[in-house]
């Protein structure tokens, strides 16, 4: 026997509430239970993506001072070499005075060293600074004079 309590509501001949032109559910009123349902899923998504965007800043922050340290640590390596080069190049200008001999080569030595360090220390090179030799030549940088004579040479098996 019908519940007199839940009157069902008329429908149109062949629809269903679930399968309607719209898809399932299209035409049926949304209830406060699937709203809440659906901004609470979207909630949890948003926090998802949230928690996911503050793992990869913290990734990156550690990434950036492991980095940082690195270059930290590499830059008083240098400085230490720097400082012992120059300790050596001091030694030297000494030696070469008490002989008398080689001491403009050690006095350049020493500007050298003395550059590297204040370099190092302040970031810039002093205007004083000696310049960098020239960079060797590497084979491929050679004269195309030198090549033309390279299969003239008589091997020295041949000398019989």
């Amino acid at each position: 026997m019908p519940s007199r309590r839940n009157p069902k509501q008329s429908r149109p001949s062949g629809a269903s509430p679930s399968n309607g032109p719209g898809g399932p559910g299209a035409g049926r009123p949304v209830s406060d239970i699937e709203r809440d349902l659906e901004r609470f899923a979207a909630a949890l998504k948003e926090g998802e993506r949230a928690d996911a965007a503050a793992r990869e800043r913290e990734a990156k922050q550690r990434a950036d001072a492991t980095r940082i340290a690195e270059e930290a640590a590499s830059h008083e390596r240098a400085l230490a070499t720097a400082r012992r080069e120059l300790e050596r190049a001091v030694d030297g200008a000494r030696a070469a005075k008490r002989a008398g001999k080689g001491t403009v080569a050690a006095d350049q030595a020493w500007k050298v060293a003395k550059a590297r360090v204040i370099e190092l220390e302040t970031g810039t090179a002093p205007a004083w600074a000696p310049k960098p030799p020239p960079a060797p030549e590497t084979a491929g940088d050679a004269p195309a004079g030198d090549d033309a004579h390279e299969g003239d040479e008589t091997p020295a098996d041949d000398l019989t």
